[in-house]
């Protein structure tokens, strides 16, 4: 997870999966009340997924220099190696999601972490549009 203006860097699916052992993952992914909380879910061998990669890490650069410190960005990616097929799967039954690229934006509340949005291989402005929207939902 990186703000600041640099580019979001990968968690690794295994360290992933480690921090979330007997927990909400969705809780430790938005640790953070009042900061908006911007993942990408990719993995190796996906074409949308390095498509997307520079635009994400240019909208990530712009939206952190925009926001400053109320935007983190991060990647959750699933190498290719050993169970591959399981690992891509087990990600997507633990997140509760279809397909690869596949957006989260996160906030946590008072009642705990809401999903503001979820897409999968969306364009970069919808992306950077449901950000403005989360960021003016967390300062009210």
């Amino acid at each position: 997870m990186v703000d600041g203006g640099m580019s979001p860097i990968p968690l690794v699916y295994e360290d992933f999966m480690k921090s979330v052992q007997g927990t909400d993952p969705f809780e430790v992914l938005a640790e953070e009340e009042r900061v908006i909380h911007v993942y990408a879910l990719t993995r190796d061998r996906c074409a949308g997924c390095q498509t997307q990669k520079p635009l994400f890490e240019k909208l990530a650069a712009s939206m952190s220099e925009k926001y400053s410190g109320k935007v983190r960005f991060g990647i959750i990616h699933v190498s290719e190696n050993t169970d591959f097929r399981m690992k891509l799967q087990d990600l997507r039954r633990v997140l509760r999601f279809a397909a690869y690229p596949t957006y989260l934006i996160l906030m946590k509340t008072e009642v705990g972490v809401v999903e503001i949005y979820r897409g999968i291989e969306p364009p970069m402005d919808e992306i950077a549009r449901n950000i403005d929207l989360a960021v003016e939902l967390v300062n009210r």
